[in-house]
Order: C-alpha cells, then structure tokens, then sequence
C-alpha cells in the first residue's frame, strides 16, 4: 500500500518521516442505497493515532451524509457515492484541524479534553505547545462524548504497578500479623494448662477423677490481656496499621467500583445521543437529498447518477447524446456541465474536478462544435449557477486546454465573442464579469500564437 507524507504542505519532502496509507475508496450499491467504503480507514486513524470513527465523523459532518463504523470489521461507510479525491481533499483538513501542531506542524499531537469548558486541547509531544481547537467544529462535541482511551506512559504504568504492590504488600503484612496472634494466644493457652499443679498423692498425674478435675480447672481459668503501658501502645499501634491498610484497600475498591459507573453511564449516554446524532443527520440527508432532487433538472439528475454510479465516459456521451434537451449541443453541454460541477462542495475548487473529470468532457468533445458548446455551457457554469467561482476561469480553461478538451483557436473564438452565451440566456453583465476573470490566460494565449507566428517567418 502506498505511504503518503502526513500534511498537504510536506507532500514534496522525500526525508519526511511522518507517512500514513493513501486514502483509498470504493463506490458500492446503486440508486438511493448508494454508498462509499473508505477502504483503509482504519490504518489511516492507526497512522494518525486517532480513533477511527473521529476522521469518519468528520467527513459526515463535511458532506452532510450518515456515516458508520464497524468497530469489529473495522468497514467505514459514507452513505452516498464520494470520490477518492474529495475525501483526501476533507482528510487533509481533518489533519489540520485536529492532529497537527498549531505552532510547529507536526503530528505528535494528544487530544487533551477539558469538560468544564467542553472543549478540547492538542498537546504536542515534539515541541510542548497546547492548541485549543476551534469549537466551532461539529467534531468537537462528538470527541467530548466519545474521548479517546487513555494510554499510559511508561513512568505512569510504573506507578501504577508499584501502587498495586504496595497494597499487596500491606495485604500479606496483615494476614501475617493476625497468624501470630492466634499462634501467641494458642501457645499461651497451652503452656497455662502445663503449668498447673498436680496432686501428691499421685505422682505419676493421678487416675481418671484427677483428670476429670482437671479439665474442669482448665476450663474455669481466665486468661487475661497485658495491661502494661508498653503492650497497649504496642496493641494500639498494630491496630492502627491494619485499620489503615484496610481502609486503603476498601477505598480503592470502592473508588474503582464508582469509576466503572461513571464510565458505563457515560458510555451508555454518548451510544444514546450519537444514535440520535446518526439518525437527524439521516433525516437531514434524505430531506436535503429529496430537496435537491426536486430543484434539479431531471436530465442533469439522470447524468449526475450515471457518474456517480460509475459508468464509463462514453456510455455517459451516449446518453447525453439522446437526451430529449431542446437548444443543440450547448444545452446538452449545459446539462454536462451541471451535472458534474454545479454540486461542487462549499470548499471545493473547480479546477481539480475538472481534471478528475475530464474523461467525461473529452469523450463529449468529439468535434468543434461540442467544445464550443462546452466553453459556453462553462460560461452559464460561471456566471449563472457558481458566479462566486467565475474568478476561477483562467485557471479552469486552462485545464480544459492542457487536457486537449478545447482547442485554443475556440477559446479564442469564444472570448472575442460577447454573445456567445445568449444560447444559455446568460446575462450579459455575467457573461462579461466571467471574460475578465478568463483575460489573463487568453492574453497568454494570444502572445504565445504571435510568438510563434514570428518564429514561422523567421
């Protein structure tokens, strides 16, 4: 499996010793049970050293969708159909946001939980500096609720075990104690009954009556305690210790017994609101995902599922082809276009679409008119649908042309010509606002055409 730098900004150090897997995803299901399996999830979190299901909640929280984890199958699924890429793009902000190192940037990070305030606190093991992440961050509160397990160091687990010990030791001190003291009170009694005194009329210890009397002496004898100063204290002092040991012991255990509660309760309440977490984003996805439906043009819904559910660039060019659209190839590059961009995540930039997607833009370019048609359709993209992205335009068409999508005496054609989107009805104050953003690269296109223009006559 491929290792890949931890954090966008260290991607291009070949010496950097911090790697985690390559995100890897696979689209499964169709139709409304559509969803996606993010493969290596769980050596990703083992990488991160996070909790699996935290980077998994985040994408949830990012893409609106329900999300759930297997903890014995380790299987992490984002309901809805979510491409590689995008997922890394949401990973990368995870890391930021939540493993590296607000001052220095590396990843040796432990989450530190502050419950009176709620929020939580990335304390870094390479430079010691503690960073508050933003509570804002829907991610925030399911940390709080689900914390990570807590992981000994060395020197705390020394700690512990010499603790543990120490008690063992007072245990076995106790039990010690009290066998001797029954020893000393058994030998006491016995040497009492040797000492008494026999008749002298019967050397050898008299007959059975002597016994017999004898017993009933023993019996009658009472034995009594040390009353000098020095055996008091000393009793004193011996039942302080065992009524100290014990009180340790009975302390811990009850300390023990009240931490197993608490935990158990808490468990039982973070299951009980991520369960009703799981379900509003459920409802909020199906309402979102019905809403969406509803307001989308059914050609471009049709084409937008063909390319989630996977299918090839030309079995989707065949389709468009027989959509019923009326405007020719514009409105079915309108169609294309919307279906593949005009749901682009709020964080999102176009231009790595476009060139993740290009295969669907190439197989639907098949001759001049079909890419101008696209140049226009991008224009609608821009000034209609996005017109907070039309400042993305020389960047986007010059992927289309590294991409062989559209060729440049077309992206010419199309920005000297103003009206070219009236097709689409694109307002012309748009239509204008988007050559402006686009007159850097055409400008370098154009000089580029001059210069080898000068280079033929010569």
């Amino acid at each position: 499996m491929a290792s890949i730098n931890i954090g966008g900004e260290n991607a291009g150090d070949a010496f950097y010793r911090y790697k985690m897997p390559k995100l890897q995803a696979r689209i499964e299901g169709r139709g409304n049970g559509i969803k996606t399996n993010v493969v290596n999830n769980a050596e990703i979190a083992k990488a991160l050293e996070r909790a699996p299901d935290y980077a998994l909640k985040y994408f949830g929280f990012e893409l609106g969708a329900m999300v759930n984890y297997d903890k014995k199958s380790g299987n992490s699924i984002v309901n809805g159909a979510h491409e590689a890429g995008r997922l890394s793009e949401l990973l990368e902000g995870f890391i930021k946001k939540f493993v590296q190192c607000y001052s220095c940037g590396n990843p040796e990070t432990v989450i530190k939980i502050k419950k009176r305030s709620e929020t939580i606190e990335l304390k870094c093991k390479a430079c010691g500096a503690v960073s508050e992440v933003s509570p804002k961050e829907k991610l925030v509160g399911y940390i709080i609720k689900n914390p990570p397990e807590d992981k000994l160091s060395k020197a705390e687990k020394k700690v512990k075990k010499a603790e543990k010990e120490r008690l063992k030791g007072l245990e076995d001190l106790e039990k010690k104690r009290r066998k001797e003291e029954k020893k000393k009170k058994k030998e006491k009694g016995e040497d009492g009954a040797n000492g008494e005194d026999k008749s002298p009329e019967s050397p050898e210890g008299g007959g059975e009556e002597d016994e017999d009397e004898d017993e009933e002496d023993e019996d009658d004898v009472e034995w009594l305690a040390d009353t000098s100063e020095e055996a008091m204290r000393k009793r004193a002092a011996e039942q302080l210790s065992a009524a100290t040991a014990a009180m340790v012991i009975q302390g811990n255990i009850e300390a023990e017994a009240e931490a197993a509660r608490l935990k158990a309760e808490a468990e039982a309440e973070a299951a009980r609101l991520a369960a009703a977490e799981e379900e509003r984003l459920a409802a909020e996805a199906a309402e979102k995902l019905a809403a969406e439906q509803a307001a989308t043009d059914p050609n471009v819904w049709a084409v937008r599922a063909m390319v989630q559910a996977g299918k090839g660039s030309k079995a989707v060019a065949d389709a468009l082809a027989e959509l019923p659209v009326k405007g020719g190839p514009a409105a079915r590059m309108h169609v294309l276009y919307e279906a593949l961009f005009a749901n682009a995540g709020a964080g999102a930039k176009l231009t790595p679409l476009v060139v993740e997607r290009k295969k669907y833009l190439k197989a639907a370019a098949a001759d001049p008119a079909s890419q101008l048609a696209q140049l226009v359709a991008l224009e609608h993209l821009l000034a209609v649908e996005l017109p907070e992205r039309s400042r993305e335009a020389p960047l986007v068409l010059k992927a289309l042309y590294d991409s062989d999508v559209v060729a440049e005496e077309l992206i010419l054609a199309w920005f000297h010509k103003a009206t070219a989107g009236g097709v689409l009805e694109v307002p012309a104050e748009g239509g204008a606002r988007v050559r402006e953003a686009a007159r850097p690269f055409v400008e370098w296109l154009e000089q580029d055409t001059e210069t080898e223009s000068d280079s033929e006559e010569e």
